[in-house]
């Protein structure tokens, strides 16, 4: 049982490591295609493309431990005997180092969401202490300007005293229609799983990741503001809130709605009309393909995984359990 986990274990964080260098050479291309798509559109699609490494690995991985279905996908072919098989290797070492990598990698993601969701529960908890129930929001008592939304399942958006008094009624509605959109689209959970699935990115590469994702979470707010207010208020509110922030040397200056990308946020504004929105049956399509490409890796990722044991045995002290 141990030789069969520990070796599916190693397949499937060989695989997740593959397919995850794979898309990072692949993606400045598929970067363009997603921000000329509406951003709602093109959030969704970037969260599930930096996870489809991870789920597409494990679910690959997973049908091999099936052979008899597996053999509708598998061509027949022997080791000793015909007998539906799964590819394992009884080298203790391979066994032990792909089944504790595979905890370890699963404890350490587990641990960073768990430990990310308490902290964000922490500080709501203290701003709501520090806040008084508002019309859409809660008012903080602050001089420095600051709007942001915290939590996870039901966030709520904080604005201070000080931004209020820099702001017009319009502008107002506008920075909570805004942060109305980020709370119900809950966009505070979607960039914490981004987080966590680009964790196996060197720093660099995740920061630029999961930057590009807050972007598209600000423009789809953005556009959802402009279509009750109008792309051009929501613009001059962008820069006028962004200048005041800016004055501010508070070290929260708000987490949405803070001015940031702002030329590129204008700029998405003022050609709003040009970002496309998917059909339903573009998207039944990628998700078609998506499986269709599971299926179709199961008799490669099965030769491969045998190809690979045998040269990892070859190259190790023969220390059988």
């Amino acid at each position: 049982m141990i030789n069969t986990l520990g070796t599916l274990c190693l397949i499937w964080l060989v695989l997740w490591l593959v397919l995850t260098l794979i898309l990072r050479g692949l993606y400045p291309l598929i970067r363009s295609t997603l921000f000329r798509l509406h951003p709602a559109h093109g959030s969704v699609l970037l969260l599930l493309l930096w996870s489809a490494p991870f789920i597409l690995s494990l679910l690959a991985t997973s049908l091999l431990l099936v052979p008899t279905f597996g053999g509708l996908l598998l061509a027949p072919h022997c080791h000793g005997d015909c007998a539906p098989h799964v590819p394992t290797t009884s080298t203790w070492v391979l066994v032990w180092s792909g089944f504790t990598l595979a905890v370890v990698a699963t404890l350490a993601l587990s641990w960073h969401f768990a430990q990310s969701l308490w902290r964000g529960i922490r500080m709501r908890k203290q701003f709501d202490a520090l806040s008084s129930r508002q019309a859409g929001y809660r008012l903080l008592a602050a001089s420095e300007p600051a709007v942001f939304t915290l939590g996870w399942w039901r966030p709520r958006v904080y604005i201070s005293t000080g931004l209020l008094g820099g702001c017009s009624s319009e502008e107002l509605a506008i920075i909570l229609a805004h942060e109305q959109a980020h709370r119900k689209r809950r966009d505070n959970l979607r960039l914490l799983l981004g987080r966590v699935f680009c964790l196996v990115l060197p720093r660099v590469w995740r920061q630029s990741v999961v930057h590009d994702l807050h972007l598209l979470c600000e423009q789809s707010c953005d556009f959802v503001a402009a279509s009750r207010y109008g792309s051009l208020s929501v613009a001059q509110t962008l820069v006028q809130v962004g200048r005041v922030l800016r004055r501010s040397a508070a070290p929260l200056q708000g987490v949405a709605f803070d001015g940031s990308d702002l030329q590129s946020r204008v700029h998405a504004l003022l050609r709003l009309d040009s970002r496309q929105l998917l059909s339903r049956w573009q998207i039944a399509t990628l998700f078609a393909a998506a499986g269709l490409a599971v299926l179709l890796a199961v008799e490669p990722l099965h030769h491969g995984a045998e190809w690979m044991i045998d040269v990892l045995e070859h190259n190790m002290p023969l220390a059988h359990l």
